[in-house]
């Protein structure tokens, strides 16, 4: 058990593809408070509007009054795209500062988003990386034959479905609150933290605007810039990549 025991207790973990003018408030000012308010504006907002995102949210609600503008506060959020064939791009969990080494409510909340996933039916889920990634092989995750570019470089899909990364990463087989709690078997706590804070790391650069440094893409497909020139695999048209906002050539 760590100190963020009892404070994860007083947290609701939810997810939800519908958000309230209250919780758009709380993930504005969520953005806000951790250095990068553009995300909100500049790409979150846009999107929810138009894509469908999964979004996990961890969140605390204020004594009085319950209800209206300020009432939630955002802790954690994990996103997913949906995407077509039924592959869902993540984001990694973004945790609030202060809970920045909170490996129970990242693990807790990864584990509600991959679930929701399978309940809508989801084939593949994974991360856009810039290079060979052994975190996200330790997931369970594998190269995929995806590949997307940004006018910095290229990216490729590690990618498994949901419920062998949950099988990997030992949440199917842990209960809730020992997730909140911490108290996870050495080996999945070794390989939780792993995955977690390499994903953290990783997605750091595009947060502070900075994407040309960022070795992870966020799931967020309107980042995405063009697939590579004669597609994937070599020699063959590429698949087709509905970027919204983005008219095809």
């Amino acid at each position: 058990m760590t100190h963020y025991a009892p404070v994860n207790e007083s947290i609701r973990l939810g997810v939800t593809s519908d958000l309230s003018d209250e919780t758009r408030s709380a993930l504005a000012a969520f953005c806000r408070r951790n250095g990068f308010p553009h995300i909100y504006y500049e790409i979150l907002d846009p999107l929810l509007t138009r894509s469908k995102l999964i979004l996990a949210l961890a969140e605390t609600e204020r004594p009085w009054p319950p209800k209206g503008i300020g009432s939630l506060t955002i802790e954690a959020v994990g996103i997913a795209f949906i995407g077509s064939e039924g592959r869902a791009s993540l984001t990694p969990v973004i945790c609030d500062l202060k809970h920045s080494t909170n490996i129970g409510l990242a693990s807790a909340l990864t584990k509600h988003l991959l679930e929701a996933l399978l309940e809508h039916k989801v084939t593949t889920a994974g991360y856009l990386v810039r290079q060979d990634d052994r975190a996200l092989e330790q997931a369970g995750m594998s190269r995929s034959d995806l590949l997307a570019a940004t006018e910095f470089g290229e990216y490729a899909e590690y990618a498994a479905p949901p419920q062998k990364i949950l099988d990997t990463l030992g949440l199917s087989r842990t209960r809730l609150g020992d997730i909140l709690a911490a108290a996870f078997e050495p080996i999945d706590l070794d390989r939780l933290s792993t995955y977690h804070f390499a994903l953290t790391v990783g997605l750091a650069p595009y947060l502070v605007d900075d994407i040309r440094y960022s070795p992870l893409l966020p799931g967020l497909i309107d980042i995405v810039a063009d697939l590579p020139p004669g597609g994937v695999p070599p020699g063959t048209p590429g698949p087709t990549m509905t970027i919204p906002g983005v008219e095809e050539e």
